[in-house]
């Protein structure tokens, strides 16, 4: 992205000119979640891996959304993204 600008090549009296814009791939996910099975009452960690840093994300349970809160905790850590699901029930299945 830094790349993008005008660009001129000059040879004397004449001047050729060009913009450059440079579009940003879209993140992609390129671990995916995998399925977890744990007893009530234990956390449960889910994570994925993002194609880049910074990336807003968001959780989805039954296509509800998920808000950090005492149940979810809602972490980034680089390119990975974590939820965490503190005293699991039946419920969280």
């Amino acid at each position: 992205k830094t790349d993008a600008g005008l660009y001129t090549c000059d040879i004397g009296t004449d001047v050729a000119k060009s913009k450059v814009s440079v579009q940003e791939k879209p993140a992609e996910v390129t671990k995916q979640l995998e399925d977890k099975t744990a007893a009530a009452g234990q956390d449960i960690s889910l994570s994925c891996e993002l194609s880049k840093a910074d990336v807003s994300i968001r959780w989805y349970k039954d296509g509800k959304a998920i808000r950090k809160s005492q149940k979810y905790d809602l972490r980034q850590e680089g390119t990975r993204a974590i939820l965490i699901i503190r005293d699991s029930t039946v419920k969280d299945s």
